[in-house]
């Protein structure tokens, strides 16, 4: 999750210290988060996380700007930046708070084994973790069908009918909750459509 942010932004004043009104956010985990400070000539920028809940990496040569790796803890950590000017004076601190989302996961399984013009009925399913509700897209390699709002876990649903015979194979093309990074999907769910007997025509002897 690639940003920029600029200190020339709109502020509150509180005392000594210049904290922004909006909040950044970053996934758990996540690496190479940007941040930038518009540069004063002869001067030199110290950043530090309040929480340490990730670690500030410098970029060669620079002081303006910055890069984070987040770690496994979510939560809430302020970004602090102070501006030596010149002189050697230092600025007010500067404070960004950063929401560090929790991961989550999602993963589709369930087998089955039907006949042609039938549906599989409750074998599917959709495991996360996380807190609900959640949502989810899942495809069965031809029809992506997408459901908001979950609630259940597991999540448990049916294939559509099918009129021809072949095997099925369901997988997860995206899945989320509300207040954390996109889940980090897996798994499948498989299911076998046998074709029905031809049978001859009847004859009379």
């Amino acid at each position: 999750m690639k940003k920029y942010i600029f200190f020339f932004i709109v502020f509150i004043a509180l005392g000594n210290a210049k904290t922004f009104a909006q909040a950044d956010t970053a996934c758990v985990g996540s690496s190479g988060n940007v941040y930038d400070v518009v540069p004063t000539a002869g001067s030199t920028f110290s950043w530090s996380l309040k929480n340490s809940l990730g670690t500030i990496v410098p970029i060669a040569g620079r002081t303006d700007s910055i890069l984070i790796t987040y770690g496994t803890v979510s939560g809430i950590d302020t970004l602090r930046l102070v501006e030596t000017g010149p002189s050697g004076c230092k600025g007010d601190t500067m404070k960004l708070a950063v929401i560090i989302l929790p991961n989550i996961s999602a993963v589709i399984s369930g087998t089955d084994s039907i006949c042609v013009n039938n549906l599989s009925l409750n074998k599917l399913r959709i495991t996360f973790t996380g807190i609900s509700p959640w949502n989810a897209t899942y495809t069965d390699g031809v029809t992506p069908v997408s459901i908001t709002g979950i609630t259940s876990n597991p999540y448990i649903f049916n294939s559509p009918l099918y009129l021809s015979a072949g095997i099925r194979t369901f997988s997860l093309l995206s899945a989320g909750a509300s207040g954390s990074c996109p889940a980090v999907i897996s798994g499948n769910g498989i299911i076998t459509v046998f074709p029905k007997p031809v049978s001859s025509g009847i004859s009379h002897y």
